[in-house]
């Protein structure tokens, strides 16, 4: 092909046809130009379509890392929804007539539920902390999805305080409990066997109920457990969960 276009020119130079070789020149020129641009254009075309599928690709590994987050922090609520009733169950016990009819038994059992766990939200962060990380975030074309994952991370933080605050307060409740009360009674009604006798074999868990600092320091860690279920904590990061899987949903070719 070049050749010929070489011949064509030398052959109206020979015949000092100098207005068409000018022309033909021009054309030659607008030629090798558009098949420039076509061969720009199909190697843009190409790797629009490979960014395509890698963000095809990313978007899938997101809405299973966001199912599974989905799943932690409902669970996460029905726990703290449980602990919230374990304490209210437990602030009872600080009228006087209620805690006169509570056999240690049951009482043991109320303290045990309280404290035998702490709820805590670990999510699954592989793949948001990729996406992040490599810089392929822009990949992602819906501007509102990229938006909400970009802001995942900040919210876990903020939730993490409060989970810090609610543990602190939750270990103040232990050592106050271990001041004045005795952990081996409730583990001994909850059926755990010790070897030796103790002191503690006929103590007494009621007396705790009838300390103010008790009341008032088990009060806070109700408000705040309570709270974390609300918006600003576990119900808020479940909503913005939901709102991410409706948004790769969209996005996810089917």
């Amino acid at each position: 092909m070049i050749k010929l276009f070489r011949y064509i020119r030398q052959r109206l130079l020979l015949e000092n046809k100098f207005g068409k070789y000018l022309t033909y020149a021009i054309g030659e020129i607008i030629l090798v130009v558009i098949g420039i641009l076509i061969a720009l254009s199909i190697n843009n075309y190409n790797d629009n379509r490979q960014q395509r599928k890698i963000e095809q690709a990313y978007l899938l590994s997101l809405q299973s890392e966001f199912k599974t987050n989905l799943e932690k922090i409902n669970n996460c609520l029905t726990e703290n929804h449980n602990q919230v009733k374990a304490v209210e169950n437990m602030l009872a016990l600080f009228d006087d007539n209620l805690r006169d009819t509570t056999s240690e038994k049951e009482t043991s059992d109320i303290i045990y539920s309280v404290f035998k766990g702490v709820v805590t939200y670990i999510p699954s962060k592989g793949v948001v902390t990729d996406i992040i990380s490599s810089g392929n975030l822009n990949l992602i074309q819906n501007e509102k999805l990229r938006q909400k994952i970009a802001s995942f991370e900040s919210s876990l933080d903020f939730l993490k305080i409060q989970e810090v605050s609610t543990h602190e307060m939750k270990k103040e409740l232990q050592k106050q409990l271990n001041e004045n009360g005795s952990v081996r009674k409730v583990l001994i009604n909850k059926g755990f066997n010790f070897e030796h006798q103790s002191i503690s074999d006929t103590a007494s868990n009621k007396k705790v109920f009838g300390l103010i600092k008790f009341e008032n320091t088990l009060l806070d860690y109700y408000l705040t457990i309570n709270a974390t279920n609300g918006s600003r904590f576990f119900g808020g990061i479940k909503e913005q969960i939901e709102q991410i899987l409706v948004e790769l949903d969209s996005e996810i070719i089917k």
